[in-house]
């Protein structure tokens, strides 16, 4: 297998590995996100390693090959930021409960007496 259809198949399993990390995102199931960071980790290190090799490979007459990599790459990074989006919004969440908990801090977290006013 050449480089480039190394380079295209791991951007289409990475593609997927971030749908389902979307997926887990939104379920909350963290022991599967978890298992599937793991696994996009493996491939974003494989990938950057075979386009780094490719770029010396490549010559100018293949932009339009470039191009077309280049815009699975921004797509996968798009979806990456989706779901980093995601993960800080839920760590957040639990932060502040966390908080409000604790009590730790009543500046960052509202809390109601049993006449639902404000304390």
């Amino acid at each position: 297998m050449d480089l480039i259809s190394q380079i295209a198949l791991s951007c289409d399993t990475l593609s997927e590995l971030l749908d389902a990390e979307f997926q887990a995102l939104q379920t909350k199931e963290l022991e599967r996100v978890e298992t599937i960071q793991a696994k996009k980790l493996a491939y974003m290190q494989s990938l950057q390693e075979t386009w780094d090799a490719a770029r010396e490979a490549i010559g100018s007459d293949d932009s339009q090959l470039l191009d077309e990599l280049m815009l699975k790459l921004s797509s996968c990074k798009d979806k990456h930021l989706r779901n980093s989006l995601i993960l800080n919004k839920q760590i957040e969440i639990t932060r502040n409960l966390l908080d409000a908990i604790t009590q730790k801090s009543t500046e960052n977290a509202s809390v109601y007496d049993r006449l639902g006013k404000l304390v």
